[in-house]
């Protein structure tokens, strides 16, 4: 059976539990990994704060980072990951 790609989050996650730290005592991580400009899979996502096909702004938690560009939609969200595609042209942070 193939290995499963665990999420940066549940690598945290499951590095607290081995060390028997507790869940309220680790960072709420976010991670964002673009391929190259077409699409974009974003970890911590809790919320979409809005959404057209130039522009896609998420809350992660203490951090807002919106995506511009053509083309933009959402191609998955469960768990508070969130898959977009389009091509991206600029990346915001407001923190």
């Amino acid at each position: 059976m193939p290995k499963q790609k665990l999420s940066f989050g549940e690598k945290v996650r499951q590095a607290g539990e081995a060390l028997d730290v507790p869940a309220r005592a680790l960072p709420d991580f976010s991670h964002i990994e673009l391929m190259q400009n077409r699409q974009a899979v974003i970890e911590g996502v809790k919320g979409v704060l809005g959404y057209s096909e130039h522009e896609i702004k998420l809350n992660l938690s203490d951090l807002v980072v919106t995506f511009r560009g053509q083309g933009l939609a959402i191609a998955g969200y469960q768990q508070e990951v969130l898959t977009m595609s389009g091509t991206i042209a600029q990346v915001d942070f407001v923190g």
